[in-house]
């Protein structure tokens, strides 16, 4: 294994140091804060470049595919997979046990916090960073999110998200809202692909007195757009919830974005309960997309909000609002990057 050392002024520019030289491959062994009148941090850190290679090789033999090809021998495949699995163990005892040798007891402390709350592990460092303690934290958590200014709508607001996200229960708290900020309201139905979601937004249609369009097609969608506009202040839009993965569907959603017709705010909603992986895979799919803001709905069911904000620092997109339950009219809020910061730090229940 080849170990080096690297100093820089801070955590992030050593850290590209070690990416530049080292490649991603590399694992951090140990870090070191300097204070002084020129501070600074080094970073110690190794890669093994045979472990890597004959990983990388050993992986190619078994999915490579030639006119020749034979299927690998089961033990074969079982010794690539023990080899594999105890590079990875390997690779995470190093991490965690390496990033907390030089730090300060404090930092240990924000350290530690910041994983129980599921914050992903090179955000929880270069928050370390800059915390002298745990009281630091949520100051510096606000500086680094963004809200919705909810200074007006656009005339259209299109909520797209995974499938069982909220969507259309969502859709029908924004129609409230802005019913009580006195807008006239109206809503377009792209869910024709499931009966039972046409039914109940028909139902909070109806309750709310306000009018519904489905459409199926953009030539559909581009009538009703056109017969709102003049009529009402803002139409708010349900879609289909489709695999992220699907790129049929998320090519059919710019489609219908781009012949809107009417400035058009795209809402990407995610499930505050999912776990992190799912989060940032799910925005990474619906990217292609024009998204505006991003909004988290079913707070009260989440255990711990660390992925928010990974999510919300990774794509840089504002957050628009927060929802916490089935009521509607209710159970919606609008938050403060402060309410966000506290939600993140200390898990306080969503009083929306």
């Amino acid at each position: 294994m080849k170990i080096k050392t690297f100093k820089a002024r801070t955590f992030t520019a050593a850290l590209d140091l070690v990416k530049k030289e080292m490649s991603k491959d590399a694992v951090i062994l140990s870090t070191k804060e300097k204070k002084g009148i020129v501070p600074s941090v080094e970073i110690t850190a190794g890669v093994d470049y045979e472990a890597v290679q004959k990983t990388a090789q050993q992986r190619k033999a078994v999915t490579q595919i030639s006119p020749n090809f034979e299927a690998p021998k089961p033990a074969l495949v079982d010794e690539i997979k023990t080899e594999i699995g105890s590079l990875r163990q390997a690779i995470e005892s190093m991490k965690h046990r390496g990033y907390e040798v030089d730090l300060s007891e404090e930092k240990k402390m924000v350290l530690a916090f910041l994983r129980r709350q599921s914050v992903r592990e090179e955000y929880a460092m270069l928050l370390c960073e800059k915390a002298k303690d745990l009281d630091d934290i949520p100051l510096l958590i606000s500086s680094e999110i963004k809200i919705k200014r909810h200074t007006g709508m656009k005339k259209a607001v299109m909520l797209i998200g995974p499938t069982g996200v909220g969507k259309t229960t969502t859709v029908a708290k924004l129609a409230a809202q802005a019913i009580k900020d006195k807008k006239k309201a109206c809503i377009v139905n792209l869910d024709t692909y499931r009966i039972g979601a046409v039914e109940q937004i028909r139902i909070y249609s109806n309750i709310l007195g306000i009018p519904l369009a489905t459409a199926s097609t953009i030539a559909e969608f581009k009538s009703a757009l056109a017969k709102f506009s003049g009529t009402r202040d803002v139409i708010f839009i349900d879609t289909t919830g489709r695999n992220p993965r699907d790129n049929t569907y998320v090519k059919s959603l710019d489609e219908f974005c781009k012949s809107a017709g009417v400035p058009l705010e795209l809402h990407l909603l995610m499930n505050a309960n999912a776990d992190d992986e799912f989060m940032i895979e799910s925005y990474r799919h619906y990217r292609t997309l024009p998204i505006d803001y991003i909004a988290f709905t079913k707070v009260d069911e989440a255990m711990r909000f660390g992925p928010l904000y990974n999510t919300m620092v990774t794509y840089q997109r504002p957050v628009a609002y927060l929802t916490n339950g089935q009521r509607v009219p209710g159970d919606i809020e609008y938050p403060t990057v402060n309410r966000l910061a506290g939600l993140i730090v200390t898990k306080e229940c969503c009083q929306c």
